[in-house]
């Protein structure tokens, strides 16, 4: 399993798929083989209840996340990661895995969407993880891969940038 974070929310409406993008995580990544990122469509809605977790607003009412996150505490139980460990094109699957709080923390998985597992995951910080084979397959090179080479790569746009003309469109 690799453990990834979300990169960026893409957010679209009507029938354009919004995308969130997970990137793999650079800690613990031993070679200089550039980080990969995983771009999962999902609709308007799943994204923005994806973010609102992400920027931790608060309701007067809990809405299903956050209902589901309070329920689990009340419990006993916690989200303990999120795995993304099959893909179909276009479709994720995903399972959450749970914990009962206690000496016995036997580990419950369920499945999910892979937009209400992330959903979950962000309002509890628990951690993200792709299998292998789904970022093999469906993954693609992180566009922060290349972090350390960005004062370059922006200087080569802006001066491409300077030669366009509106001709050019």
């Amino acid at each position: 399993m690799i453990r990834v974070d979300i990169e960026t929310i893409i957010m679209a409406s009507g029938a354009v798929p919004s995308l969130i993008v997970l990137r793999e995580r650079s800690a613990g990544h031993a070679s200089d083989a550039p980080l990969r990122a995983l771009s999962i469509q999902t609709g308007s809605f799943e994204a923005a209840a994806i973010s609102r977790g992400i920027e931790g607003a608060k309701h007067s009412r809990p809405i299903t996340h956050d209902l589901f996150v309070d329920t689990l505490h009340s419990l006993g139980a916690r989200l303990e990661r999120v795995e993304i460990n099959r893909v179909d094109a276009p479709v994720f699957y995903s399972t959450i895995v749970l914990t009962r709080d206690g000496n016995d923390a036997e580990e419950v998985t369920v499945d999910a969407r892979p937009s209400d597992a992330l959903a979950l995951a962000v309002r509890v910080n628990a951690p993200i993880y792709v299998e292998d084979d789904v970022m093999n397959r469906a993954g693609t090179i992180s566009y922060h891969a290349n972090e350390h080479n960005g004062d370059e790569e922006f200087e080569q746009f802006d001066k491409f940038v300077q030669t366009l003309s509106p001709d050019d469109f």
